[in-house]
């Protein structure tokens, strides 16, 4: 496309292209201008939908979603980045500091479509207080697998008696195959998974980010199915907030009741 080919030479993000030798790593570091150590700011006052960018401005990471560089990077509700150059189609360069290897600026491309993922900060307004400023968050990873030498947490073992009864009763579901029109879903990389939910007890699957683990699943994980357990766990209005933390574990299973205006498909696990 036109973004791609006039944007070319940033579309090698460094934390997410392939593993290159020492030497070819410093003879492909990004082409263009570079910050190294800039100060990574974690607060804007005064935030708005975004219509437009121009260079200079600053925006703010609103959900998670992959950027559009040919390579995606995963970017997490909170960050905060500068627009480098913005192209004919909309298509801004943003720079966020921190991110990539070594605390240097990671660059990366986020077209018009994924505007509605970002806000942009309105200069000299104030709200008087920091409604805006994003809730403390655990960094994650952009769309890559993790390293081999990584050693797993160990798993926390459940204190009490009721605690020790819903985790068999957990593991003994699990045995079992998926009820009629569910659909088990297993992930085990570590990385988002792509799946936006709803408040509501059981959640709805609002959304599936594409290039995601949900995404890439056989079959897609669906838009509207409701997932009715995590690693076997029922979600209640008791546990659902408990059950749900279980998102964060790998591996981890997440049993989908599939919609019903969707054509059920042959397989019950994936």
């Amino acid at each position: 496309s036109s973004c791609s080919h006039s944007l070319g030479p940033w579309r090698r993000d460094r934390s997410c292209r392939s593993p290159k030798t020492g030497e070819e790593e410093e003879r492909m570091s990004v082409e263009g201008p570079r910050v190294n150590a800039k100060r990574k700011e974690t607060h804007l006052e005064t935030v708005a939908e975004v219509l437009s960018l121009r260079p200079g401005q600053k925006v703010l990471v609103w959900e998670d979603f992959p950027s559009d560089s040919k390579v995606p990077c995963w970017m997490v509700k909170g960050d905060i980045g500068e627009v480098q150059s913005v192209d004919g189609d909309g298509a801004a360069l943003i720079t966020f500091p921190g991110k990539d290897r070594g605390g240097r600026s990671l660059p990366t491309i986020i077209k018009k479509k994924s505007y509605c993922y970002i806000r942009v900060e309105i200069p000299g307004q104030s709200l008087g207080s920091r409604k805006q400023e994003p809730a403390k968050r655990k960094k994650e990873t952009p769309f890559a697998p993790p390293a081999k030498s990584e050693v797993p947490k160990e798993e926390e073992k459940p204190s009490t008696e009721e605690q020790k009864a819903k985790k068999e009763e957990a593991e003994e579901f699990l045995k079992k195959d998926p009820k009629k029109g569910c659909v088990r879903f297993t992930f085990t990389q570590e990385m988002p998974l792509g799946l936006r939910f709803s408040k509501d007890v059981p959640p709805w699957i609002l959304a599936v980010t594409d290039g995601s683990p949900g995404a890439r699943k056989a079959p897609r994980v669906p838009v509207a199915g409701i997932v009715t357990h995590v690693n076997g766990y029922e979600i209640t209005e008791k546990d659902c907030q408990e059950v749900m933390q279980g998102l964060k574990k790998r591996p981890v299973s997440l049993d989908v009741d599939w919609p019903v205006d969707q054509a059920l498909p042959a397989v019950n696990r994936a």
